[in-house]
């Protein structure tokens, strides 16, 4: 999980080299800007005297030195009466010009030039102003070249990006295939000598650590079981070795289950970020060679507009339900419809994409600009790095939660002890690794209730949530609603799980917690696992107990409260 973190960091960096290579922009501007300030404020200088003794002939042949500059067009002395009292052209070639003369210093680039205006003083005595215009052709060239040079270093470091993805994924889908595949083996041939090759040190290897040792205590029990089964098949002690097998083999089975569903939930987060990483890609490349072009050309009066909308994207990251999102557009629909504004829908609907529902009258002249449609596509990509930043750090968030409650199942305790634990923490273990079965089509509903730590096996009480809910998903055929809930009765915690299935006949709901009787068809079920439940609770001096009917099936699990004496009100197992 840390290599995912330091890709999201990656693209991170990515942004800030996107921010940098503006910057630079900004700073060959300042400086064409700064020189040609000093440039106006010596010729100023040198004009001065002629602008007091009415010599313009003097001021004429200073401009003239101006032609050693191959960027300036224009340079222009205005008199204290705001007339033209010297002038040059490039090539000698007049260039007309207008609004040159406003009143104190002012600089603006406009279009292709640099117009520069400052007053010239002669002891400390307004004489005229000074007025230059320099072409930008130059700094076009020298910011195209800065950009393809940016650019190419970029693409190596995408290049860089798209290999570290692609062994990242290699690195965190392999050991989980590997997992599966030998847990297909071990279920079909018995084989608990097989060893899954450990890839790393992360999460991931510490499973597959676990996975390994889970087997070598298999095997050795395995081993120890053939032995005894060997020398008491003729006696009745055989019964208590046989059900300690079945138990370790539902134990596999019920994993063996549950890990083909694992790699499904890893691989999707894992499709996704890299999903996520190709289109922060694709838009920085838009940004890079794209944006530049479009933020020059787009007018001075909607770019303001523009980075306020964008702005107002970044802030707003909350997240709507369908029903939310149908009604802020058809609302946003219908305010761009009364100000006349064409593909109003089209435009609510990206509109409510990058979260920006609140204030839309605030963006009416970008809609109703000629270029509405590319101005709003470009902003839409743009905040596109975002959500895709967003959606990496959810996925990975979401694998590291799978990876976590999968090794948390597959720990095998060495020794019998009671901890203290949150029975709810289990649960939602369980539901993680069996959430590939549930979206397909169940709805779970959660209702938990605060209740106290109570002092358990905890593995084995995982077990009993694991069997309850298998149970509960393969009654309803992947399609109903599963409701559990936590709670406490007098000196009990008490989870109840109710599934909407077809239920369990009357005649049959007395034998269900019977040793090999199983409503499944013949190879679906061992018939064990409600009975292994059933013991598990009683260890626990707890109870369980089941409500039955068609559509509605409800198991209720009773353990006592550390320290109260609920123990004297159960019977103990025989």
């Amino acid at each position: 999980m840390m290599l995912i973190i330091q890709l999201v960091s990656l693209s991170s960096l990515l942004i800030g080299f996107s921010y940098v290579v503006y910057s630079n922009i900004d700073d060959f501007k300042e400086d064409m800007k700064n020189n040609t300030i000093i440039n106006a404020t010596l010729v100023g200088d040198y004009c001065a005297v002629p602008l007091v003794f009415d010599v313009s002939e003097s001021a004429t042949e200073t401009l003239g030195k101006l032609q050693n500059i191959p960027s300036l067009e224009v340079g222009i002395v205005y008199n204290d009466k705001h007339e033209v009292f010297a002038e040059y052209y490039k090539n000698g070639n007049k260039i007309p010009v207008s609004n040159t003369f406003v009143k104190g210093s002012w600089n603006k680039f406009e279009d292709d030039h640099l117009s520069v205006s400052k007053p010239i003083f002669s002891d400390e005595e307004f004489a005229g102003t000074i007025y230059l215009r320099v072409s930008t052709e130059e700094l076009t060239m020298k910011i195209n070249d800065y950009l393809v040079k940016m650019a190419i270093l970029l693409v190596c470091l995408l290049l860089v990006n798209y290999i570290l993805a692609t062994w990242l994924q290699k690195v965190l889908s392999e050991p989980i295939l590997n997992l599966t595949k030998a847990t297909k083996e071990i279920s079909q041939e018995g084989n608990y000598k097989l060893r899954v090759h450990k890839q790393g040190n992360d999460e991931i290897g510490d499973l597959v650590d676990e996975y390994n040792e889970m087997l070598s205590q298999i095997y050795v029990r395995e081993e120890a079981l053939k032995q005894r089964t060997n020398e008491l098949t003729q006696t009745l002690g055989d019964l208590k070795q046989t059900q300690e097998k079945l138990i370790n083999s539902e134990k596999l089975a019920a994993l063996g289950q549950l890990i083909a569903g694992v790699a499904h939930e890893i691989n999707t987060p894992l499709g996704a970020i890299r999903s996520s990483i190709g289109n922060i890609n694709k838009t920085l490349c838009f940004v890079l060679n794209e944006y530049p072009i479009f933020i020059n050309e787009l007018p001075k009066e909607l770019k303001e507009n523009f980075l306020n909308l964008v702005e107002d994207s970044f802030k707003n990251r909350h997240m709507l339900t369908s029903k939310e999102e149908r009604s802020l557009k058809k609302k946003i629909s219908k305010i761009f419809e009364e100000h006349d504004i064409k593909n109003a829908y089209s435009f609510a609907d990206t509109f409510v994409d990058m979260m920006v529902v609140e204030n839309v009258e605030n963006y009416l002249d970008l809609l109703q600009n000629e270029n509405s449609e590319k101005i709003i596509e470009t902003a839409y990509k743009i905040t596109g790095l975002q959500r895709s930043t967003e959606n990496i750090e959810f996925a990975a968030d979401r694998a590291s939660k799978v990876v976590f409650a999968l090794k948390n199942s597959s720990r095998v305790n060495n020794y019998e002890e009671q901890v203290l634990a949150d029975v709810t923490e289990g649960i939602e273990s369980v539901l993680i690794l069996y959430n590939n079965q549930i979206k397909q089509g169940i709805e779970v509903a959660k209702v938990y209730k605060e209740i106290p730590e109570i002092l358990c096996y905890y593995d084995e009480l995982n077990q009993v949530w694991t069997n309850i809910l298998h149970n509960a998903i393969y009654a309803m055929e992947l399609n109903g609603k599963l409701t559990i809930k936590t709670y406490t009765e007098n000196n009990w915690v008490v989870v109840s799980i109710s599934d909407s299935g077809r239920g369990i006949p009357k005649d049959e709901i007395d034998k269900i917690f019977d040793p090999f009787f199983s409503t499944k068809p013949t190879g679906e079920g061992t018939g064990i696992g409600l009975d292994i439940s059933k013991r598990i609770v009683e260890k626990h001096h707890g109870k369980i107990e089941v409500q039955s009917e068609p559509g509605k099936t409800t198991f209720s699990v009773y353990l006592p409260i550390a320290g109260s004496n609920n123990e004297d009100s159960i019977k103990p197992q025989q």
